[in-house]
């Protein structure tokens, strides 16, 4: 079939498909240049920010390499043009094919830095975890001991303690305490130590679940991000290659 007799509508469906596909890359390729600025390396947060959009839109210049390839395709079935017997650095192809070696070789080292930011994160973010607890336990300290030299000293005084219980309407449970602290001054210690105790245990648990958390988040991030850094390099190298070293296909006389 002879590219004369080939209709106008097919041949100009092979250059939109083309001319898609160039939209794509480049759009994809502008949007992932602005997503260096402003550049902040030293900062974990943008790093893994960085990483996750990359690879998150690593699929869309695949889609325009098929939308290009499917132009190319056709125009190879219409007859409009003959394929090539070798790919050449001033065909458009030979770009393509190379943004394609350079996009898999850029996903497979994406692979460990996404990884090790994300532990990097991880870490960060369980340090800060610590230093929480610690302020935390600290004001604790604070508050209980304030408490009992507060409840000591109102025990001494019973006209304090007077006015303190009509103010604050304590039920019997609490009176009944009260007045064993009153008998027993010990006791006040020993209640402290055991709401001590109870806060504590209460601190570190938060504290343990927060930071299993923040370690469960960095591994799914790693398994999913990085899975799909690898699929997309896996097929972005396909590509490549085969468009390299691939024979050319016989054309039937």
């Amino acid at each position: 079939m002879k590219g004369s007799n080939i209709s106008p509508v097919p041949a100009l469906a092979t250059k939109f498909l083309k001319l898609a596909g160039i939209i794509v890359i480049l759009f994809t390729i502008i949007n992932s240049v602005l997503l260096l600025y402003p550049l902040n390396l030293g900062d974990i947060d943008w790093r893994l920010s960085f990483t996750t959009q990359i690879i998150e839109r690593g699929i869309l210049p695949i889609l325009g390499i098929a939308l290009m390839f499917c132009g190319y395709g056709f125009e190879e079935i219409l007859g409009i043009a003959p394929p090539e017997a070798k790919v050449s650095w001033n065909s458009l192809k030979f770009w393509i094919y190379l943004l394609s070696l350079f996009l898999g070789i850029m996903f497979l080292l994406l692979i460990p830095l996404h990884i090790s930011t994300a532990v990097a994160e991880s870490n960060q973010n369980v340090q800060k975890l610590n230093e929480e607890a610690v302020i935390a336990q600290k004001q604790l300290e604070e508050r209980l001991g304030e408490r009992q030299s507060s409840l000591a000293s109102l025990l001494k005084n019973n006209q304090r303690l007077e006015e303190y219980i009509s103010q604050e309407q304590l039920n019997e449970e609490q009176l009944a305490e009260l007045e064993k602290f009153k008998n027993n001054p010990a006791a006040l210690k020993v209640r402290t130590e055991e709401i001590r105790e109870e806060l504590t245990k209460q601190l570190e648990q938060k504290k343990q679940k927060a930071q299993q958390s923040t370690q469960i988040t960095a591994v799914k991030s790693s398994v999913r991000i990085g899975l799909t850094s690898l699929l997309l390099a896996s097929c972005y190298l396909t590509i490549g290659w085969s468009g390299f070293t691939g024979k050319p296909r016989k054309v039937r006389q």
